[in-house]
């Protein structure tokens, strides 16, 4: 049977909400470059001086508030507005909404502007009394965000949470696919409004972290949340991955014999594997060891190095 030229997009989870493996180090696949809050930008300044960390009294209030407050969808949209415009207003990177530059402070910038009109800027100072980092990450390929909490002196006391954002993702979506893009059930036009919904269903992992130590996107608690406050209507999304780019602007896919120049000479081999490049598997009777009973050497190439052979 001949395959389909262009496959639909497969919607993914948009993120993924996870407590670090063991105390104090990151998870598999969290990027050691998520960039510490080490100096706050002015949108940052709310301090958590008064607040102890896992403070019940406060995390009480929090979740009383929380689990009842509701707002119209034209509130909702007029303060999603606001950060957009803010955004552009406020960044010294981001200059326009298809952006090809952003920084950790744009990430820090934005989810202090949603915690401020949103929860009464209640949110951040309860996280910043544990202990909270931004950042972006290249590694992420599938994903477009993660919140990983940290337990350094045990499951029970003070933690410490870090909020990133794929930027494979979102440099990628709206460059060089050109299709409808949904984030959160909800069409994105640009970068920036992409940014600003996985920045808000990251804020919701966070919540539920801080508040109850515990959450699951596709679960109810989280869902209302994030209806409730940002008009979420899923929890996926369908953002450009390597591989709907590869197949649609290369017409390579996983499993397709290609060849490619290293060193001089043309390699040829089978793609295995594509993320942010192809991993391309060229027998070698040196090469390790595979369950096919073959041996391979694996290639790294950048998916417009490739040529499929026929």
């Amino acid at each position: 049977m001949k395959r389909p030229a262009k496959p639909s997009p497969q919607r993914q989870p948009l993120a993924d909400a996870q407590p670090a493996r063991k105390p104090s180090v990151s998870s598999p696949g969290t990027p050691a470059r998520a960039v510490r809050e080490r100096e706050p930008t002015p949108f940052a300044r709310k301090s958590s001086e008064g607040i102890s960390p896992r403070d019940p009294d406060v995390l009480h209030r929090l979740a009383e508030e929380v689990g009842s407050r509701r707002f119209s969808s034209q509130q909702i949209q007029a303060w999603q507005s606001e950060i957009y415009q803010q955004t552009l207003s406020l960044s010294r990177l981001i200059s326009q909404p298809n952006f090809t530059k952003v920084g950790r402070d744009d990430l820090v910038r934005m989810i202090q502007m949603y915690d401020e009109r949103f929860f009464a800027g209640k949110i951040l100072p309860a996280a910043r009394a544990e202990g909270i980092s931004f950042g972006f990450s290249s590694r992420m390929t599938r994903i477009a965000g993660k919140l990983v909490t940290h337990y350094p002196e045990g499951i029970h006391r003070k933690r410490k949470f870090e909020l990133i954002l794929s930027s494979t993702l979102l440099f990628q979506t709206f460059e060089d696919v050109d299709r409808p893009v949904e984030v959160t059930g909800r069409v994105c036009r640009n970068r920036l409004e992409a940014m600003q919904r996985i920045a808000e269903h990251e804020f919701t992992h966070l919540i539920e972290m801080l508040i109850w130590n515990c959450g699951n996107c596709s679960e109810k608690r989280f869902q209302s949340i994030a209806s409730r406050y940002f008009g979420h209507r899923d929890y996926r999304h369908d953002l450009i991955t390597q591989r709907e780019r590869a197949v649609t602007k290369f017409d390579v896919r996983v499993g397709d014999q290609v060849q490619f120049g290293h060193d001089g000479h043309t390699m040829c081999g089978r793609v295995n594997r594509i993320t942010r490049r192809a991993t391309v598997l060229v027998e070698n009777h040196k090469g390790q060891p595979f369950s096919d009973g073959g041996r391979y050497v694996r290639y790294y190439v950048p998916l417009e190095k490739l040529t499929k052979v026929n």
